[in-house]
């Protein structure tokens, strides 16, 4: 379970003692394997909010707890210990590693873990199948189309089976039929792996796909 306590966020402006506020005394709870989307207008915290729960920007005020632990009082070797074994990143523009094929990018988090070959490479196959790109698996990721690239970066997200999966736009280069395409997947595998999805879009098209949906508007959860 995400559980979210009066969080805030506020940032310097321009190196002055003037700050602005980004999230405000936020409150939620997130029931395990549950997929939500965020919507809101621009600027208005959504990816910031992914960020905090990540561990990526520190809280202003107030607690991150995940699976019971508040991650917000781990040290940075903890936070980076947790944020390996129970979450997931997705981003907008895939972050691959261009000299690595399909096969190479989706093992790195658990090569990180130091996992054997052959436990790696069993787990792979099974998501290369799941991602439809059995053939493109020796492929670099700088011969992928769009679509295929981003399946990768879904894949590389859930080998670890995380409790969270966390996306920021993931589909904001797309086109449409791309778009449909790589949100059944990743919502179908994180329905598999019991992790739960949270999920920034501007797309209303996709809201009817997700469990819940949460508007975020002037700091605050609507």
């Amino acid at each position: 379970m995400l559980i979210l306590k009066d969080l805030s966020k506020s940032f310097l402006i321009d190196q002055s003692e003037s700050r602005i506020d980004v999230l405000n005394s936020l409150n939620l709870s997130i029931e395990t394997g549950t997929t939500v989307a965020l919507t809101g207008p621009s600027g208005s915290g959504k990816s910031t909010l992914l960020n905090l729960i990540s561990g990526i920007e520190d809280v202003s005020s107030g607690s991150i707890i995940i699976n019971d632990q508040m991650i917000n009082r781990l040290s940075q070797n903890e936070l980076c210990k947790f944020r390996n074994q129970n979450i997931g990143m997705i981003f907008q523009f895939f972050n691959l590693i261009n000299d690595l094929t399909v096969i190479e990018n989706i093992s790195l988090p658990l090569l990180m873990r130091g996992i054997n070959k052959k436990s790696i490479m069993k787990t792979v196959d099974n998501l290369i199948d799941s991602i439809g790109l059995r053939d493109r698996a020796s492929y670099t990721t700088n011969l992928l189309s769009g679509g295929e690239a981003q399946r990768v970066a879904i894949a590389r997200a859930l080998v670890t089976k995380p409790s969270i999966i966390l996306a920021d736009e993931p589909t904001g280069n797309l086109d449409k039929k791309n778009t449909t395409n790589i949100i059944d997947i990743l919502i179908q595998l994180c329905k598999e792996n019991k992790s739960t999805l949270i999920m920034v879009t501007h797309d209303n098209d996709l809201l009817s796909k997700f469990d819940k949906t949460y508007t975020i508007e002037s700091g605050k959860i609507l």
